[in-house]
């Protein structure tokens, strides 16, 4: 629990530090997340992060090409049941600091293109009780653990009202728990 209470307090504090530093968000708004891939071992145990996620985003327009993308997402917890007894819950939480790079900010005004790199922050909760029967030991964990790792990728954007954005990017995060990941939703400029 501690850890998570680590976690949250850095993330708020990166957001503090942003508004310190003048930056203001052009856009927020949010979207869902869908993940392949996502596997983590924990004392040769698998744990993996195959779900539905919500994703909660803000943009910063550095200049007309290049937007900081910060964002978090919340997976909703996997669970598997097993035959002998017990099961396994995996909750993710995830920090995101992107920076999307426009393809066409010339030629488009109102539907744009981009590439995307960044930096990937991902905290696993996994509790695993599996009842003891012949041969196996009793298992009882309950840990909190972060991975830190990189994100590539690209997206597209386009407008659907005056002040409101539709996005859609994949992206491949680069860590200990490789995993693809889709987002589409909406941001909204204010």
């Amino acid at each position: 629990m501690n850890k998570i209470i680590v976690f949250f307090s850095v993330f708020v504090a990166i957001l503090f530090s942003a508004n310190a530093a003048n930056a203001q968000f052009n856009y927020i708004g949010g979207g869902i997340a869908l993940t392949t891939g996502g596997e983590y071992e924990f004392d040769n145990y698998y744990y993996y992060n195959k779900s539905f996620g919500i994703d909660l985003r803000a943009s910063y327009d550095f200049n007309k090409k290049i937007k900081f993308v910060p964002d978090f997402k919340f997976y909703l917890p996997n669970k598997e049941v097993f035959i002998a007894g017990g099961e396994s819950k995996t909750t993710v939480f995830v920090f995101n600091l992107n920076a999307h790079y426009i393809l066409n900010s010339k030629t488009r005004s109102n539907y744009h293109v981009y590439l995307l790199v960044g930096g990937h922050i991902s905290g696993w909760n996994i509790t695993n009780t599996l009842v003891s029967s012949v041969g196996l030991p009793q298992l009882d964990v309950n840990e909190f653990t972060f991975v830190p790792g990189g994100n590539v990728g690209a997206g597209m954007q386009f407008n659907v009202g005056t002040r409101t954005l539709f996005f859609a990017e994949v992206k491949y995060v680069i860590a200990k728990t490789n995993q693809l990941v889709f987002s589409p939703g909406l941001i909204y400029e204010f």
